[in-house]
């Protein structure tokens, strides 16, 4: 994961290695009022946001929605 050297994030592009940017937003869809609330394709940034926004890869992070919204997503890690 650590294409960019240790002391850097991964990449975008690394986590696509493994992880489909596609299948996850099919994954974490939400229906009717909630449609935009899903984290992987959302109204403000579409597919665009990076991974390491809310994912961390030793440490957990807050879902970046979270500095504006009260959306819960409760299968975080």
């Amino acid at each position: 994961c650590h294409d960019q050297g240790i002391k850097n994030m991964p990449s975008d592009q690394a986590c696509s290695q493994c992880h489909d940017i596609d299948e996850l937003a099919v994954t974490t869809a939400r229906q009717g009022d909630e449609e935009w609330q899903n984290p992987h394709n959302n109204l403000h940034y579409g597919k665009e946001v990076p991974c390491t926004e809310c994912h961390g890869e030793h440490t957990p992070k807050q879902v970046l929605c979270s500095n504006c919204h009260t959306f819960e997503y409760p299968k975080h890690k």
